[in-house]
């Protein structure tokens, strides 16, 4: 990328987002600022007090400020996809499908008719080259990489994105903005579910729903004992052991929530564990069959949620699924969240866990 080149960064008024403008436009770029307003006008992620944030640090760094409205957009894409995903019986990753489509969707169509043909936002990751396909790679600090909530956006949008804070820690961009005054009152961590204002985000699910008692039922052993009754199977998600609201010789957990039946099935730990899952909706970062000619097969790992170690795998191309075998069983591998693979750091495919079909 070229310096005094044209770019448009997303800000949402927090300090990561300020501090990657601050630093483009240090760095030569011609920097122009936008903001998109969600659904609904008071979330936590980009709410009235994160546009007023990023007008003043426009004002300040004298560049220009836009807003876009993507309420109706947000409201059908990932409000919805979040309620329907809990009433099918899945655990849905709202964040990681917000930036495929949202941020590096819609965003990033409005500017490029706008003129602009890169995006940069405050996301802690890296973009790389091998053997002709450009990747995501972790951040340098570790525990802010989000490089697995990005392994949704598609490839092809990845050769016009820029990411500052990918060689950054989070510690050195507070020192900086603080130094530079980039922030003009502290805010919150954003949230991944940032439109969830209840503190529990089946209240929310509840309040959307005409006929809550259609999505009643009962509460099974995976012995086919009926142990209970439960109130809606959005209460639940897999590997959950608080809140069941029954009564055992020894803790039990939920293994699959079965949206047909409505019911939930638990059993004991043990039945946690899995080494065999399917993954769909593949996002392919890499020519498959090419990345994997020779040895490399057996370096790949897979990420099953964001907060997850990684797991060495084998994993398969099966038609439009990629079919995983993990060298250690892992816990609750849950329908719904996303499965990222890696090799050496970069993000390589990833796609949404299905179901187990013997817990159907």
């Amino acid at each position: 990328m070229k310096k005094k080149s044209k770019v448009a960064v997303g800000l949402s008024g927090g300090i990561d987002s300020s501090f990657a403008a601050y630093l483009l436009k240090k760095q030569g770029y011609d920097v122009y600022g936008f903001t998109l307003k969600f659904y609904p006008q008071d979330n936590r992620c980009c709410d009235l007090d994160g546009l007023y944030q990023a007008q003043r640090l426009c004002s300040k760094l004298d560049i220009p400020h836009y807003t876009i409205d993507a309420t109706d957009f947000f409201k059908k894409e990932i409000v919805d996809y979040f309620v329907t995903s809990y009433l099918s019986g899945l655990t849905p990753n709202p964040c990681s499908f917000c930036n495929r489509l949202v941020k590096f969707g819609y965003l990033f169509e409005k500017i490029r008719a706008m003129g602009f043909n890169c995006l940069s936002t405050g996301h802690y990751a890296n973009i790389v080259k091998r053997k002709g396909s450009f990747l995501l790679r972790c951040a340098k600090d570790t525990i802010k990489s989000q490089e697995y909530f990005l392994a949704l956006v598609k490839p092809q949008i990845l050769p016009h994105l820029i990411f500052p804070l990918g060689s950054y820690t989070k510690d050195k961009v507070k020192k900086i903005a603080q130094k530079e005054k980039l922030m003009f009152q502290e805010r919150k961590e954003s949230q991944d579910i940032c439109f969830v204002k209840e503190k529990q985000y089946y209240y929310f699910i509840e309040k959307m729903l005409k006929e809550p008692q259609k999505y009643y039922g009962d509460i099974i052993h995976i012995n086919g004992k009926v142990l209970g009754k439960h109130k809606g199977i959005y209460y639940f998600t897999y590997g959950q052991r608080t809140g069941l609201g029954i009564s055992w010789h020894e803790p039990l957990y939920v293994l699959a929530v079965n949206e047909q039946r409505n019911c939930v099935i638990v059993g004991e730990r043990k039945y946690l564990n899995k080494e065999r899952f399917s993954v769909k909706n593949i996002n392919l970062f890499i020519d498959w069959k090419n990345y994997f000619s020779g040895n490399n097969l057996t370096d790949i790992k897979v990420k099953i949620r964001y907060n997850s170690k990684f797991y060495d795998c084998i994993p398969e191309l099966k038609g439009e699924k990629i079919l995983v075998t993990i060298k250690t069983a892992a816990e609750a591998v849950t329908p719904g969240q996303i499965a990222v693979f890696y090799h050496k750091n970069a993000v390589l495919a990833a796609g949404v866990i299905e179901k187990d079909g013997d817990l159907k």
